[in-house]
Order: structure tokens, then C-alpha cells, then sequence
């Protein structure tokens, strides 16, 4: 059965070429523009992974990564933060700063998204490369 994979962003071009990268990948992919759709959606479906950007309008991707990671129900999902925030390391610094207990599995630049994209997504699995 292929591994069904949440991406949050709310950049909608980014969403489409994520999700086809990783269909070309076979894996089952939806979609949520911000975490109230990603919440809507965990209540559908559970993913084997959670995509997730990082600076969203509403909530931020650290505070739902948290909330996520403190749910009994959802607490086993591996999550990988996607964001152009890692491409920065004065911005990315504040964000740790502000989140010292980081609980996602992996960070990627968004700009290394697009190359290392399935990478990430088969480490965050626990599959290696």
C-alpha cells in the first residue's frame, strides 16, 4: 500500500509541485493550505508523514508541529519542516529560539525542497536516502 503524505503550505504553487514530485514517487499525497485544512484533513485520513511549512498566516508551523507532537492521536506521525526560514540562518536561529523544543524529524530549505523532496520524505520514514 503507497504512504499517504500531508503537505501544508500555504503557497499553492509550491503545493503542486510538491505533490507531484511525490505522486511521481507513488506516494498518496493531500494537500492543506493552512492547519485548520491539515487538521480537517488528519480527521479524514492519517498521513505517514507530515510536510509542513513554517511561517503560515494564523498558526505557525512550529505551534501546530508542537501541538501535533502532543496529541496521543497523532503523536506517531513524523513530521519534516519545510521552509524558506532554514535558508536564513539569523531567521532560522530566532526560530529555534523561540521553539528551543523543536519536535520535527528534519528541517529542509525550501529551495533544496524540489532536489532532496522524496529524500526527506523517505528519511522522515525512516527509510535512509
Amino acid at each position: 500500500m503507497a504512504e499517504r503524505i500531508l503537505i501544508v503550505d500555504d503557497d499553492k504553487d509550491y503545493l503542486l509541485a510538491a505533490k507531484l514530485t511525490l505522486e511521481a514517487e507513488s506516494y498518496v499525497v493531500a494537500t492543506a493550505t493552512d492547519t485548520n485544512e491539515a487538521s480537517a484533513e488528519l480527521k479524514t485520513s492519517r498521513p505517514d508523514l507530515i510536510l509542513l511549512d513554517v511561517m503560515m498566516p494564523g498558526q505557525d508551523g512550529f505551534t501546530f508541529c508542537d501541538e501535533l507532537k502532543e496529541s496521543p492521536e497523532y503523536a506517531g506521525i513524523p513530521i519534516v519542516l519545510v521552509t524558506a526560514v532554514a535558508e536564513n540562518p539569523g531567521m532560522m536561529m530566532h526560530a529555534f529560539e523561540k521553539d528551543l523544543g523543536l519536535s520535527a524529524e528534519d528541517v529542509l530549505p525550501k529551495t533544496a525542497a524540489q532536489k532532496d523532496l522524496a529524500g526527506a520524505v523517505r528519511r522522515g520514514l525512516g527509510k535512509g536516502q
